[in-house]
Parts: structure tokens; sequence; C-alpha cells
């Protein structure tokens, strides 16, 4: 689940011992708070990424368009030319959609000792290859993230730094 992505995101990036405590409800932010051993707080606000439109409604398990039977299912009507083969890929608007999901958490304040974790929900990118351009737009921006704003990968095996600094 990702909540335990989350512990192993505060323990490797912020420092042993975390643990999520209180995963926020409705109208709740942050989402997560994690707390250590020695009782100090990490807040965790969390958003997820889309390369096509359904990508993060079949990640949180609303919808069913990457399943194994809708696949079977598009690739028998591409076989059959009623559709155009869909596959995932860093190119057109992927990285102004990165953006846009930021976006929307940059308007809100979430107070002291919060990151933003960015949660991929198609394929693992090497967002290296754009964080320089990504880097340059956000440092334009207020970033209200004063642990940091954060990339982890769908297998969560890997986690990239947007902003900020694990200390």
């Amino acid at each position: 689940m990702i909540y335990s992505a989350l512990d192993d995101f505060a323990n490797s990036v912020h420092g042993a011992g975390y643990r999520v405590v209180h995963v926020a409800g409705p109208g709740e932010t942050p989402d997560v708070v994690a707390r250590d051993t020695s009782g100090n707080v990490l807040n965790i606000e969390v958003t997820l990424t889309e390369d096509r439109p359904g990508d993060i409604t079949a990640a949180l398990g609303r919808s069913n368009h990457k399943s194994v039977e809708a696949l079977r299912a598009h690739l028998e009507a591409v076989r059959q030319g009623k559709e155009q083969l869909q596959v995932n890929c860093l190119q057109g608007n992927v990285l102004q959609i990165l953006r846009e999901r930021i976006d929307k958490k940059l308007v809100k304040r979430y107070g002291a000792n919060v990151a933003l974790v960015i949660r991929e929900t198609s394929l693992s990118w090497d967002w290296e290859l754009v964080l320089p351009s990504l880097e340059a737009y956000l440092g334009k921006k207020q970033v209200p993230f004063d642990r940091g704003i954060w990339l982890l990968s769908r297998a969560k095996d890997r986690l990239t730094c947007v902003v900020g600094k694990a200390d």
C-alpha cells in the first residue's frame, strides 16, 4: 500500500524511526502524518501523476482500464482497426501534467515539516532528464514544502528529489 511506501520515504529521506500515525479524512490536510520515535512529526502531502487520463483512478482501484482484461480488449480493438494503439511514453504533455499537479498543491499552506510526495501511476520515468526544466519552473514559485518535493516511482523503489533536501 502507499502508506508503507510513505513510511519507507520518511525513513530513507528524513531519518529512521518514522511511522504513519494518521491518514487524513475528507477535507483534512496534509494527507499523512508520520512521527518518529522521538516524537518529531513529518507531514506528507500526496498527489499522483498520470500519463493518460484514467491512470490515477486505476491506481486508486476505481477503474479497471489498466487491467489485463482491458488490455486484451484494447489490443483486439486495435487489431480490428477500431482503436489506435495507446502507449505510455514521456512525451507530449506529461511534464505539463506534472507541473499542473504540483501547481494545485502550491496554492495551499500546509504548515511546517511538510513534504510533497508525487506518486507515479503509470510507467516509471527517469525524471532526472526533466529535472532541470522542472527546477527552473519551480524556482519562479513560492514552494510551501519545507521538507521538499519528491517523486516516488510506481514500483516504490526510487525517490527523486525535485526541490529540497533531506535534512
